[in-house]
């Protein structure tokens, strides 16, 4: 069995609870309020921030120049989203550009920046993964749920996360990390199943918290 199929065989209660939850559902209907969305548009803008300094450190540290180019795109890609996002739903939505991070939205982003710097590079890259994939299959369920997905007002998110671009981008990172997986011991691949649940429930944790508008208690 490949080590992908194992991690996510391993966080399948986790992922049906995404699924479950409050904002994906009325994101998937249509009716999510849109004061909601425009919270998450924002805290998701500085979170793929994060995420592509995460993804150019990692890059940085990669040994096959493949896989270097790879991850070097992947965090172009991210700060591409990020700038689109400024350019469009922040205007769209009336978003502030200066957007203070949420206390999971912090959480989420220092455990990805920590484990791209301080962790080695198998565990970094389950890491960061459930960004790329737990996104794309919910972005599928949600697409194939539909009935007429054009007249949902969240139509251009749900398109971006159902797309064949970025369904290529999520097989890569599957690919890579399965292969390094490949040559890491028993140890090292249990680290790097905690990590990429423990990220999982990150990702639980942030659509939970737009859903509430999370503020910082203090």
């Amino acid at each position: 069995m490949k080590w992908s199929d194992e991690a996510w065989a391993r966080i399948q209660p986790i992922y049906q609870k995404i699924l479950d939850l409050d904002f994906n559902t009325q994101l998937a209907n249509g009716t999510l309020d849109k004061e909601k969305f425009k919270f998450y548009m924002a805290q998701d803008a500085y979170y793929l921030g994060e995420f592509g300094k995460a993804l150019s450190a990692i890059s940085s540290r990669m040994r096959d120049l493949d896989d270097v180019l790879a991850y070097s795109n992947f965090a172009t890609g991210a700060i591409v989203v990020e700038r689109a996002l400024h350019e469009g739903y922040f205007k769209t939505l009336g978003v502030p550009d200066d957007v203070k991070p949420t206390p999971t939205c912090l959480l989420y982003t220092n455990f990805l920046l920590n484990h791209a710097a301080y962790s080695s590079v198998e565990v970094a890259l389950a890491a960061v993964l459930p960004c790329f994939w737990i996104y794309k299959r919910v972005g599928d369920y949600i697409y194939e749920l539909q009935q007429d997905v054009s007249i949902n007002p969240y139509k251009e998110w749900i398109d971006t996360y159902a797309g064949e671009e970025f369904a290529s981008s999520v097989e890569r990172a599957i690919s890579i990390t399965d292969k390094l997986a490949d040559s890491s011991n028993s140890i090292q691949k249990e680290s790097m199943h905690l990590a990429f649940e423990r990220a999982t429930k990150l990702e639980w944790m942030f659509w939970d918290s737009a859903f509430k508008m999370e503020k910082w208690p203090i």
